[in-house]
Order: C-alpha cells, then sequence, then structure tokens
C-alpha cells in the first residue's frame, strides 16, 4: 500500500499534462469539447516603523480549469499558492506558505473522485514541512452539501528533539513531559527527523450562494486523524463569505480560519525563536478584496 501511495504523484504528474493537452484540443464542436479558467490573485504589503516595527507580505492565487479531459466529461484541475511573512519588533509572527494541487473527475456531478497534492510549511507552530498526496472521493448531498473523504500518504518534519533524561535548571528553553520531577531542556537533544504515515481527511461542506448569486458562503471542516493513532488528529474550520461588487470581477471577501492540533494540548513545547509555548489552537480572520481573472 505504501509503494501504491508513492506512486500518486507519478500519477500526477503524468495525469495533469494529459488534462492541459485535452483542453487545447480542438473545440470545434462546442458541445463535444468545452472549458473555462477562473483566476484568483491576492497581495498585501505593509511596514511600520518607529515606535511600532512591523513588516507584513502576504500574497497567492488560485487557477482552475473546467473541462472535458479526453472521454471524461466535467473534469477540474486546481491550483493553488499562499505565502505569508509577518515580522513585528523583529520576531516573526506569521510565516507559513502552502501549495495545492487537485484534479477533480466529474466536479460538479453527485459523486466524483480526485487526486489530492499538498506542500506546506508553518514555522508559527513548529512545522518545517509537510506533504501529503493521495485519493479520495466527494458525494453532493442537498442545496450545496458534500461531503468528501480521502486517504492520504503523509510526511511532517516538526521541530522537535529526542531527549536525555538529564534534568536542568536552567529555565532558558524547556520542553515540559507533563513529568511531575522537572522540565527537559534542548541543551545537547538532537532534532528529530519527520515522520511518515497515513491520514484519513474528512471534509463535511457547504457551498451556498444568495441573493442572485451576489453573496458567497463557503463553509467547510477537516478532520484529519492518523490512520495508526487516532489520538493524532487536526481539526480545521474554513468560512469565506464573498460578496459582489459593482465591478464584476471584483469582491469584497471575509475569511475566517479555526484550527486545533492535538499534539500541542496537553503537552507544553517551547517554541526556540520566540520562548513562548506553542498553542494547540490558531484563529485568523481577515478582509479584503479578491480580483478574478
Amino acid at each position: 500500500m505504501e509503494k501504491l501511495m508513492k506512486a500518486v504523484p507519478k500519477s500526477i504528474a503524468l495525469i495533469f499534462p494529459i488534462f492541459l493537452f485535452s483542453q487545447d484540443a480542438d473545440t470545434t464542436n462546442a458541445d463535444e469539447a468545452t472549458k473555462e479558467s477562473y483566476t484568483n490573485i491576492d497581495f498585501s504589503y505593509a511596514q511600520d516603523k518607529g515606535n511600532t516595527n512591523l513588516k507584513s507580505i502576504s500574497y497567492g492565487f488560485s487557477y482552475t480549469l473546467v473541462g472535458d479531459a479526453g472521454p471524461v466529461n466535467d473534469t477540474e484541475l486546481l491550483i493553488s499558492f499562499s505565502r505569508s511573512d509577518d515580522e513585528l519588533e523583529g520576531l516573526p509572527f506569521t510565516d507559513d506558505q502552502s501549495l495545492t494541487l487537485m484534479f477533480d473527475i466529474w466536479a460538479n456531478q453527485k459523486y466524483s473522485p480526485f487526486l489530492f497534492f499538498q506542500k506546506s510549511f508553518d514555522n508559527i507552530i513548529g512545522l518545517e514541512d509537510r506533504i501529503n498526496y493521495g485519493l479520495g472521493g466527494k458525494a453532493r448531498l442537498f442545496k450545496g452539501f458534500s461531503v468528501s473523504y480521502a486517504f492520504l500518504f503523509e510526511r511532517e518534519d516538526y521541530l522537535d528533539y529526542t531527549y536525555d533524561s538529564t534534568l536542568v535548571v536552567d529555565t532558558s528553553m524547556y520542553y515540559d513531559a507533563e513529568w511531575e520531577d522537572g522540565l527537559w531542556a534542548y541543551g545537547d537533544s538532537i532534532e528529530a527527523g519527520p515522520n511518515e504515515f497515513f491520514r484519513h481527511s474528512i471534509r463535511p461542506k457547504w457551498k451556498y450562494k444568495f441573493l442572485d448569486e451576489n453573496i458567497l458562503v463557503d463553509y467547510r471542516f477537516y478532520y484529519k486523524p492518523r490512520v495508526d493513532d487516532l489520538n493524532d488528529y487536526l481539526l480545521e474550520h474554513e468560512l469565506k463569505i464573498s460578496i459582489a461588487t459593482f465591478y464584476e470581477a471584483l469582491s469584497i471577501d471575509l475569511n475566517y480560519t479555526n484550527k486545533y492540533n492535538s499534539r500541542y494540548d496537553g503537552v507544553t513545547i517551547i517554541n526556540d525563536e520566540t520562548g513562548i509555548p506553542y498553542k494547540k489552537i490558531d484563529e485568523n480572520i481577515s478582509l479584503g478584496f479578491s480580483l478574478a481573472l
């Protein structure tokens, strides 16, 4: 099974060019071959100097290609990238990046299988690198509500350490393993390597348009437990409300995310850059504009 999952990226690499080539095929008969593409671009930059020293930059784009891939009708290719890098008083408070590829067969029909690949990092929570990829399927149920499931192979690398049995009294950098007899320091400890395992990904989703499709509400909830340890899991809430403006391609977007990581629940691990423990929940809310090209 592991060999099969590791072969998925090669399958994706083969399928994507076939899909793109089929989109450029002869479309003389519009009833036999159609395609549409959507591109969204986001960028923001801010800098303060003086009493407050702040530097903030974020950008991203998403590209969606919908159409017929050879004999398969109604397919969808998604490429999405986002990057955030913020510093306050010289200390990072946002440092993350994500690249997502998804190929969805029969994307707008009741049942649709898909291939998924994602590479990301989030240094603020100690995640130096995460790669996951696999196979999944989606079922559309009623009034914009759908449920999807994916079986993923994952390789994650957290800023983590293995520890010896020496207790310390220095309070500079500690790891609290919930032992009553003391705290453990990074000291001469060795950074642990990446872990490889399988993960479930279950995602209910509700996406609906109101007021003549001028307001879009998109809510998604992810539950991602490890296959071999259900107590190690991720929970993610994502809410997007998009409001159309007087210009068709420009919309006002309200985004909210809430992410829970079980690895930091009940265990205190100090961020060696900030001296602050990692927290089990991250929340983000933003208001901005989105331009569709």
